[in-house]
């Protein structure tokens, strides 16, 4: 048997086997020369190519995809916006932040507050490259950052200091709160309208909330799709809403209506109805009125003896439709003003009567308070009915089937917009499509009543 030493068995080792290179460790050689390569020959042809995309961060935001290879339009590496005066900013290039003047190039964003303090820069909230996204669509946490604990420059806050997610960290509507009221001056009554049956021009029908409330509809053109609308409700007017089952009728011979403007016009038309009714009629002034349904029968004529002319018969009959008028039609709806403001608006129209019978301006004419009809409820929030237009009025509008009072708030308060507008109606099915609850849906950062006009600064030749 042969014995060999531990050196001799070392012997049969090559020790230059890692100069060698062979199996995986020649391949992992060989990939880390050639993928570098491959690399640099992609980018280099891309650029050849006149292609940005190899440098691009991500996809950019839907309105931005038209600019989604010209880096340099946002990326201009200055903080003046692009304009008369700084018509070729210091190209950056995708190596520089974007700053607001590019921002300002074509969005004039006003400032959200006076009393704001520092605000943040357009980048902060509207970060871009996360694919085709609306960028005004932004987290609650870039809005809370600030709102959660809010300060300003100059006196107190006028909205609520302390706000975070709704609805759990959002304060109730302040038109719903316990002591809010309606400030509208027309006496209506919800309950008595939302009959099951009440009399119409037609005889008894049902009346509708949409045949009041519509939503108010602008001009637009064959492009759009539906109707343009601001998201709020028509004001409700008397000719529109009222007429068709409230005609201002005053006197059993005339068959017109009076028109719905201030009593100084109202008697005007009276007098010249009736003066033009007897001239027509001469033989009428000693006959007996029959008792026509236009005016009610529950507001009976003085006995008086027969009108000795036309112009007797006129001054009775006009002082009798105006007492119809003032201390019925009229008041069905409209609240009689103060004391104060009545002086005010008695000489006024004293004073514009002129022509007016000596007889009729006697007689003291009525002075109403101002509707006052509240058109916009929440003035620091957007909502639109358009959307909501498929969910009966009655469950957003709670009480409104009982309401019957003026004074009565009927819009929805903030647990009823909560049934489907709420963050966990998406954690529970993230991909349903549940409705939106993040601030912007409700509330916009910029205050765009302060918007100016763009200064246009390309042209199309820019975005090839």
């Amino acid at each position: 048997m042969r014995v060999r030493t531990a050196k001799q068995r070392a012997q049969r080792i090559d020790l230059n086997y890692f100069k060698q290179t062979r199996g995986l460790r020649r391949w992992r050689v060989l990939l880390s020369l050639a993928l570098p390569l491959a690399a640099l020959l992609w980018v280099s042809a891309y650029a050849a190519a006149g292609n940005r995309q190899p440098y691009s961060a991500g996809p950019v935001s839907s309105a931005h995809a038209f600019a989604e290879m010209r880096c340099e339009v946002c990326h201009i590496g200055s903080s003046a916006p692009r304009g008369p005066r700084n018509p070729r900013p210091a190209a950056a290039g995708f190596r520089a932040h974007t700053t607001d003047g590019a921002c300002l190039t074509c969005h004039d964003a006003p400032a959200h507050a006076v009393n704001q303090t520092a605000p943040p820069t357009c980048a902060t909230c509207h970060q871009d490259h996360r694919g085709r996204i609306q960028l005004a669509k932004m987290d609650d946490g870039f809005c809370v950052e600030c709102h959660g604990e809010l300060k300003t420059t100059q006196g107190p806050p006028k909205v609520a200091m302390a706000v975070d997610a709704f609805p759990s960290g959002h304060p109730e509507f302040a038109a719903v709160k316990s002591a809010g009221s309606d400030p509208g001056r027309l006496r209506f009554n919800h309950a008595v309208h939302m009959k099951d049956s009440i009399r119409g021009p037609q005889g008894a029908e049902k009346l509708q909330c949409a045949g009041c409330h519509k939503p108010e509809v602008g001009r637009t053109d064959a492009r759009t799709r539906g109707p343009a609308t601001s998201g709020l409700m028509a004001p409700i007017t008397y000719d529109q809403n009222c007429a068709r089952c409230h005609p201002l009728f005053f006197d059993e011979r005339i068959a017109q209506a009076a028109p719905h403007v201030e009593p100084v016009k109202v008697r005007a038309f009276v007098q010249q109805a009736l003066v033009g009714y007897i001239r027509e009629n001469p033989t009428d002034i000693s006959k007996p009125d029959s008792a026509f349904r236009r005016v009610p029968l529950n507001f009976p004529r003085p006995s008086e003896p027969p009108a000795k002319n036309a112009q007797e018969w006129v001054e009775r009959r006009a002082a009798a439709d105006e007492r119809l008028l003032w201390n019925k039609t009229c008041a069905e709806c409209h609240e009689p003003a103060s004391a104060k403001a009545s002086a005010g608006q008695a000489a006024s129209a004293k004073a514009s009567a002129g022509q007016a019978a000596s007889a009729a301006a006697e007689r003291p004419l009525p002075v109403y308070d101002a509707s006052k009809v509240t058109k916009r409820w929440m003035p620091r929030a957007s909502f639109d009915h358009t959307p909501h237009l498929m969910v009966t009025c009655a469950s957003c509008h709670l009480g409104v089937d009982a309401s019957t009072k003026t004074s009565d708030v009927l819009l929805p308060n903030q647990a009823v917009c909560a049934t489907c507008h709420a963050p966990a109606k998406r954690a529970l099915r993230p991909s349903s499509g549940q409705a939106e609850s993040r601030c912007f849906e409700c509330h916009q950062y910029h205050d765009w009543t302060k918007s100016h006009p763009i200064t246009p600064s390309y042209s199309l030749t820019d975005f090839k």
